[in-house]
């Protein structure tokens, strides 16, 4: 994913434009973590291994505008800050305080990053060699390029997790009902064809009367949302 991809969902946020794109949840005062879709599904689409979400970690000022972004690659983390924002703290703070401790509480042991001078400047290389170490990550390669570093390495002194939910519309629970309810109708249609034209369908029917439970679950949840904001006025 190249910057302009990346700078592009950091102005959709801010512009509020991100709508079916990019989900967002809080879990700091300065970061959200977000699964984006560079792709919206279609029925056209070809079937691939590897289509889904990415996550990032959308980092803000103190006004609440998202100034930089730390992709979660899993075996890499690849870190954006807007020109007018760097060396002036936010990355770190945002790594130190929740970026890193939320990937560690999810069972990720050790969390490697690369830092290439031939696909940076000495400059931007230098600069995030510099948060790299602070943080605690450890060169792994003469070069220099690779860094590592541990869970039980990691300096937990600073971290500020605070998670907090978003508030879900009933106009937005009730697309998402149908939507789930669409995607029931959808299985049950291919286990017609597949029982009439094979004799078979590998118990998809089972699996799509799972799937219509989610109408009702989703459901639950906006009872949930809804008593949890009663009792809390």
């Amino acid at each position: 994913m190249t910057e302009k991809d990346i700078r592009k969902h950091i102005d959709h946020l801010n512009k509020g434009t991100a709508d079916e794109s990019i989900f967002t949840r809080q879990i700091s005062a300065n970061v959200d973590v977000a699964k984006v879709w560079t792709e919206q599904p279609k029925p056209s689409n070809n079937i691939i291994g590897n289509f889904g979400s990415y996550r990032f970690f959308f980092i803000k000022d103190a006004s609440n505008k998202y100034i930089g972004v730390v992709l979660d690659m899993y075996r890499d983390l690849h870190w954006y800050i807007m020109p007018k924002y760097r060396k002036k703290g936010y990355l770190t703070k945002a790594l130190q305080e929740s970026v890193l401790p939320y990937i560690f509480y999810d069972d990720r042991e050790t969390q490697r990053i690369t830092i290439k001078r031939g696909s940076i400047n000495e400059e931007n290389y230098l600069n995030s060699k510099s948060v790299a170490t602070k943080l605690g990550f450890n060169p792994v390669n003469n070069s220099e390029s690779e860094f590592e570093l541990k869970k039980t390495d990691f300096d937990w002194s600073k971290e500020n997790l605070q998670e907090v939910n978003n508030v879900v519309s009933p106009q937005r629970f009730e697309t998402l009902k149908k939507r789930a309810f669409f995607a029931y109708k959808t299985l049950y249609k291919i286990s017609d064809e597949l029982l009439m034209s094979v004799d078979d369908d590998k118990e998809l029917m089972e699996v799509a009367e799972e799937v219509k439970k989610y109408t009702w679950k989703i459901e639950n949840l906006e009872w949930e949302q809804n008593k949890e904001n009663c009792n809390g006025k």
